[in-house]
């Protein structure tokens, strides 16, 4: 996998997720809201395809997520565990300040590796396909 491009597009009618990769810096964008049922099922298969490649980290672009549920959160939480099982860290990057309010308050923020857009380091086309 040294060389090769790797872009995915899951689209859903509330939630649409890039995942993407170049060499062995691979990520994924969020784009819309993860709410229901669907939407975090839709994650868990993204994560889950990530995950599938064993690399040591993963960088996931969420400048685009509106709105996070609490079953939102609990998917959130889920590729967390998934993650830590397969060796894997994830840095969630650029959730707006409104999503990082609730994590807060649930007390999910201190299992999440929580960053800024700006030390988003995963591949720099997911970030032009969150249309930014």
């Amino acid at each position: 996998m040294a060389d090769t491009f790797l872009l995915l597009v899951f689209p859903m009618r509330t939630l649409t997720i890039h995942l993407g990769g170049h060499r062995d810096c691979l990520g994924l964008s969020l784009r819309g809201t993860c709410i229901t049922a669907a939407d975090v099922a839709h994650l868990g298969q993204a994560v889950e395809q990530l995950l599938g490649k064993a690399v040591s980290q993963a960088w996931i672009d969420c400048r685009g997520l509106q709105s996070l549920s609490w079953l939102g959160q609990q998917a959130l939480l889920h590729a967390e565990s998934n993650a830590r099982a397969s060796s894997t860290e994830l840095y969630w990057c650029g959730l707006p300040k409104h999503v990082v309010g609730q994590l807060t308050d649930s007390g999910l923020a201190a299992a999440l590796k929580l960053r800024s857009a700006a030390d988003f380091q995963g591949p720099r086309f997911l970030l032009a396909s969150a249309g930014g």
